[in-house]
């Protein structure tokens, strides 16, 4: 009886023993070993990125497939998962050939042998972009137009050339927007260099355009010779919010009642409009209007279409005589995102102010209307923060 215990009990042992070996941690054997190599491999070149495409891995074993190239003297590496069978690799500064080293890669993360491919990706954005952009005189610096249609993220770069020679970074803006005009402003109209150049978000670099350029004269007319006309056909104020605020040098995000702007009435309907006297003749070269911010933001009744109006005699009736159309005007929010969703780079538009410049041989005028043809958020009631304009007096 005991002998047969004994053999139950070396049984069990012996069982127990082969049970711990079957459940060793660590990689299983099927997933070890050296995974098949990719065979074949399609290239599909971009501006300033490729597409690869593969056929996709059958072996169960396989987990993912990756890419390895330099980029700007840096090994980049991107990976694909096993469900997919392509991998996009972005961010090429030049177009020229360059190597790609495509890699199987097993569930204990054992890469195959490398199957080597050619890709010669198309010119960048930031060098197409460079391309067709223009650098030329402006009211009180040099004024940059680009064209970006696909939308890229890039960073536009202006330079001035200091009065000791030294080139000095003046200012930069950050755009996604399919077309743009960007200013430097605060220059004497004297001869100056002037350059520019663009970055993308791999830091992908342009030439730079060099420029010699005269500022065209202005200067920000005194905003305490504005006076509100409040004509007959005129919008009616609203909400205690009086034209005088517009030119009060308050300017902030203003979303308190504590902290007016100007607001029409509601029920105003459209077209609808309102007079001011700049307390001078004036050659007129831009103006800046800041919105109601916070949660009115390219929202609400903040002006997205109106025009500006010029006149020297207004009719005292209210009626359009002897007025002339300077502009027509529409607020464009850099994003394009639906209301209530702002990007970064709208705050900072809203917050520097939305600039419209008028043609060169406006001429000058003293009193102007401004013809409100739709809100940003439908509302018929208007509202404005602040309102600068820029020109020579008379």
């Amino acid at each position: 009886m005991k002998k047969y215990f004994y053999l139950l009990l070396v049984g069990f042992a012996v069982f127990l023993l082969s049970s711990c070996k079957e459940n060793e941690i660590g990689p299983s054997s099927e997933n070890t070993g050296v995974p098949p190599p990719l065979t074949e491999a399609v290239v599909e070149n971009l501006p300033g990125a490729v597409k690869i495409t593969y056929p996709q891995p059958t072996n169960k074993n396989i987990l993912y497939v990756k890419a390895e190239c330099f980029l700007n003297g840096e090994l980049r590496l991107e990976k694909a998962s096993i469900y997919n069978n392509e991998i996009i690799i972005e961010g090429f500064g030049k177009s020229e050939n360059y190597e790609v080293k495509l890699y199987t890669v097993n569930r204990a993360e054992e890469p195959s042998a490398p199957y080597n491919v050619t890709v010669h990706p198309l010119p960048p954005t930031v060098q197409t972009v460079f391309s067709d952009l223009t650098l030329e005189e402006d009211f009180g610096g040099a004024l940059v137009k680009i064209n970006n249609p696909t939308e890229a993220e890039l960073r536009l770069v202006m330079l001035a050339m200091d009065d000791t020679g030294d080139w000095v970074t003046a200012e930069t803006y950050y755009t996604q927007q399919i077309s743009g005009a960007f200013a430097l402003r605060g220059y004497e109209p004297e001869p100056r260099k002037f350059g520019v150049y663009l970055r993308d978000r791999w830091d992908n670099r342009s030439d730079t355009l060099i420029k010699t350029l005269t500022p065209v004269f202005e200067e920000k007319l005194a905003k305490d010779k504005f006076r509100a006309l409040n004509l007959p056909t005129d919008a009616p104020e609203g909400y205690g919010w009086a034209m005088p605020n517009l030119w009060n040098d308050r300017i902030l995000t203003h979303t308190s009642i504590d902290d007016p702007g100007f607001h029409t009435a509601p029920g105003s309907g459209f077209p609808q409009w309102f007079t001011f006297d700049l307390g001078v003749n004036a050659s007129l070269s831009r103006f800046k209007i800041y919105q109601r911010g916070g949660f009115y933001t390219f929202n609400s009744g903040n002006p997205r279409k109106f025009e500006v109006w010029g006149s020297n005699d207004p009719a005292t009736d209210g009626s359009w005589d002897n007025w002339t159309r300077l502009l027509a005007c529409e607020s464009v929010k850099p994003s394009g995102r639906p209301l209530g969703d702002n990007s970064d780079e709208d705050l900072a538009k809203v917050a520097a102010g939305e600039e419209f410049s008028f043609q060169p041989g406006t001429p000058p005028m003293r009193y102007i209307r401004i013809k409100t043809l739709e809100t940003w958020g439908g509302s018929d009631a208007l509202h404005i923060i602040e309102i600068e304009f820029w020109g020579s007096s008379n």
